[in-house]
């Protein structure tokens, strides 16, 4: 009967060990970036009088601030990284463009996470001329909305 009770006993700590590993794998491989990637999406939607943009990231970021105000070709937006492991802190430190959609509505140029630059990191929105904008923080701590208003709207 010891031989059964011994028995059990190592597999409930066997099994007890297993699921341990199982979740910190998956803590771990949920707090890297997926795919090597910073930018996870970027979407372009019609509003009344312009265009949102929804920038999504594969990690949790605090919007800081933005210039120039809400007028101009390109915009320098500095974000602050949250919740990113010290494993990943060099890789923040990157360049990365993301390839934008086809679309006529909005005079888009690019999008650019500059981790690279002395007071970064920074998303840089460049466009084909100035435009009108507004720039949140996404509900998720995952994405910024930047809203860029048609230039009709802006001068009636």
């Amino acid at each position: 009967m010891s031989i059964s009770r011994t028995s059990a006993w190592w597999r409930s700590l066997s099994l007890a060990i297993l699921c341990l590993s199982v979740m910190s794998t998956a803590w771990l491989l949920h707090a890297q970036p997926a795919s090597g990637r910073i930018i996870s999406d970027v979407s372009i939607s019609s509003i009344a009088d312009g265009s949102e943009l929804h920038i999504a990231f594969t990690f949790p970021v605090r919007y800081i601030s933005h210039f120039p105000r809400d007028y101009g070709d390109t915009v320098q937006i500095s974000l602050q990284p949250v919740a990113v492991s010290a494993v990943d802190q060099g890789f923040l430190r990157q360049r990365e463009s993301y390839n934008l959609p086809e679309t006529g509505s909005l005079p888009l140029l690019d999008v650019t996470y500059e981790g690279d630059l002395p007071g970064g990191p920074y998303l840089t929105l460049r466009f084909t001329e100035p435009v009108a904008f507004t720039v949140r923080q996404g509900s998720d701590f995952r994405s910024l909305t930047v809203n860029v208003f048609d230039n009709n709207s802006t001068s009636d």
